[in-house]
């Protein structure tokens, strides 16, 4: 009988470290040609699953090369150590994701890489400022993390260019189906993949969107540092990104829902999120990118208490009180920007000074996310 061929929706996990040729010619074709045409020709490199999910979102951001790692925080540091040499110098924006910053701090010095920290509402006079001859790398998040700044993106890539600097973003808020940063001139582009791209809060993992001149530094700075995720993280991840374009428009629909009600709240006298139109930062966002996610930040007046704060966060039900966020279920936590701000000023000019609490908008109904507000609210006024 002849054998009729079917094959499973999604491709199968392949676990293995050796991979076996036909011949000695064959070894030899592939091993002079697998980091160029992305062959796999040892286990180190992930196997078909890996490349599957770093083709997709790479074809997702339109990068040339994606590399999948084993967490968001190497995805932001191996760029680093991929462009950077002993003796150059980093511009860093000073509202980096708080684990980036101690890397900065503790690890590239040991490299002799010197640090510079900027606003990151600078403007290119200022840039200029601060770059001096050994400067050969600017890296970028926006919005920033707990703080939310919006920085202009196009004009930065630009002026990099003209100072021969490569560019690096965090694109983990808005992904790449809201934001695309190497259409703008960014040559790489990293996310925190356990958030949004996988989607669940099971996945620990990283994706860095490369160009075509940075690709051949990245992968090569992987391989030499042995890093290797494992099939099963590939397999989720690919899987997350299947569904991320149902998922975060909900991220998107609820977070706005939820910062246009806490805008209302006599309790709250700042919401920071850039796809409201009374942020600072929404004309750029309303330029640049095509939707938000569910991640934002409330300023609370200045006069609630500690014990008030608490029993705001401890009478939350369907808010989950975690570090995190990008899966389904909804976050609240208590963030304090102060410690992790170099040269720019916290609080800002306008936005107060009372505590801070970071909302991730998961995807339960918009209406009981904003009933649990309320009356963790109510037992705030109880204190």
């Amino acid at each position: 009988m002849e054998r009729l061929d079917v094959r499973t929706v999604n491709p199968a996990i392949q676990r293995g470290s050796t991979y076996l040729y036909d011949s000695v010619q064959h070894m030899q074709e592939v091993r002079t040609t697998a980091a160029e045409l992305g062959i796999q020709s040892y286990g180190i490199s992930g196997g078909d699953l890996t490349l599957h999910w770093q083709e997709a979102f790479c074809a997702l951001e339109n990068g040339f090369r994606g590399v999948a790692v084993n967490s968001g925080l190497l995805a932001c540091t191996l760029p680093l150590l991929s462009l950077l040499d002993t003796g150059e110098h980093l511009l860093m924006v000073d509202s980096v994701y708080e684990p980036v910053r101690t890397f900065c701090n503790k690890f590239l010095p040991r490299l002799g890489i010197s640090v510079t920290y900027y606003d990151p509402l600078s403007t290119l006079d200022e840039l200029d400022a601060l770059t001096t001859d050994k400067t050969r790398v600017i890296y970028l998040e926006t919005p920033g993390s707990v703080t939310f700044e919006m920085q202009d993106i196009p004009a930065i890539a630009a002026w990099a260019q003209d100072r021969g600097l490569r560019t690096i973003i965090d694109n983990t808020w808005a992904t790449g189906m809201y934001f695309k940063p190497l259409d703008h001139g960014i040559d790489i582009s990293t996310h925190a993949a356990t958030k949004y791209m996988c989607g669940h809060s099971d996945v620990i993992a990283g994706a860095i969107v490369c160009n075509e001149a940075t690709a051949p530094l990245v992968e090569a700075t992987r391989t030499q540092m042995g890093l290797a995720i494992p099939p099963d993280e590939a397999y989720q991840g690919l899987r997350g990104l299947r569904t991320m374009a149902v998922r975060l428009p909900v991220h998107w629909q609820n977070g706005l829902k939820l910062a246009h009600y806490l805008s209302g709240r006599e309790e709250v006298t700042n919401v920071l999120h850039p796809a409201m139109e009374q942020d600072p930062g929404h004309a750029i966002w309303s330029r640049d990118f095509k939707g938000a996610s569910g991640l934002f930040s409330v300023v609370l007046r200045s006069d609630i208490s500690w014990a008030q704060m608490n029993a705001f966060l401890d009478s939350l039900k369907l808010y989950g009180l975690g570090y995190s966020w990008g899966g389904f279920e909804s976050l609240c936590v208590l963030q304090d920007p102060t410690p992790f701000r170099t040269v720019s000023q916290w609080p800002r000019p306008g936005i107060g000074n009372g505590y801070v609490l970071r909302f991730h908008a998961g995807l339960e109904d918009a209406d009981d996310l904003i009933a649990d507000i309320e009356q963790a609210f109510h037992a705030l006024h109880k204190v």
